[in-house]
């Protein structure tokens, strides 16, 4: 194999991002990267197999690394906090928004990319894989502190996942609308009010 020259996987990398950020993964176009890049389009090939390799040579490393963020902090609430009090759970979980927002300002450029030009490629269902995560541990912590939201129906599975689902699409809008730090800051304070708000009715007792 020949080697390759010095510089050329970093300037395809940035030139990827930039075309997959402007035309989205289904649309974005090598030959557009290649001569961006001033280079050919065997260049990426060679080093990342094709447009999905070259995809998820910018994204895949956030990507695993916030579902093991995710993953670490439910393993960790299961075996120390499951059976907190609501409002007790409330606080703990506010104590993770800097942590969330750490991780998101870390990696801007790849969460713009996966939370709203993935469609059609791998890395499409990302807010699902975390949303399914989520509404998992919910599940648990229901059955954990006997609380009957489920068994009375105030809650469903059902609702339970579109719930999940709807909250982490509006977490990943700080980086769909560009917000800064401070404002994506305010704006996820305002957001986890709101949905506190609404998990506090469903796990209390109907009058």
């Amino acid at each position: 194999m020949a080697n390759q020259i010095e510089g050329v996987t970093e300037q395809l990398l940035c030139c990827a991002a930039k075309e997959f950020l402007k035309k989205g993964y289904a649309d974005a176009s090598l030959r557009r990267i290649s001569e961006a890049a001033n280079t050919s389009t065997s260049s990426i090939y060679v080093r990342f197999g094709d447009k999905a390799g070259l995809f998820s040579a910018i994204v895949d490393g956030a990507c695993d690394d916030f579902l093991k963020m995710c993953e670490e902090e439910i393993e960790i609430f299961n075996q120390n906090n499951s059976e907190m009090p609501f409002d007790d759970m409330i606080s703990y979980k506010m104590g993770m928004m800097d942590r969330i927002l750490d991780n998101i300002f870390d990696h801007f450029e790849a969460f713009k990319l996966l939370s709203s030009k993935a469609e059609s490629s791998a890395f499409s269902n990302f807010i699902h894989r975390i949303a399914e995560l989520e509404a998992a541990q919910t599940q648990h912590y229901i059955q954990a502190i006997h609380n009957d939201a489920l068994e009375s129906g105030r809650l469903s599975l059902s609702l339970l996942q579109t719930l999940s689902s709807a909250y982490w699409m509006g977490v990943f809008e700080i980086v769909v609308r560009d917000m800064d730090r401070e404002e994506a800051k305010t704006y996820f304070l305002q957001l986890k009010r709101f949905f506190c708000c609404g998990w506090k009715d469903l796990f209390s007792p109907l009058p």
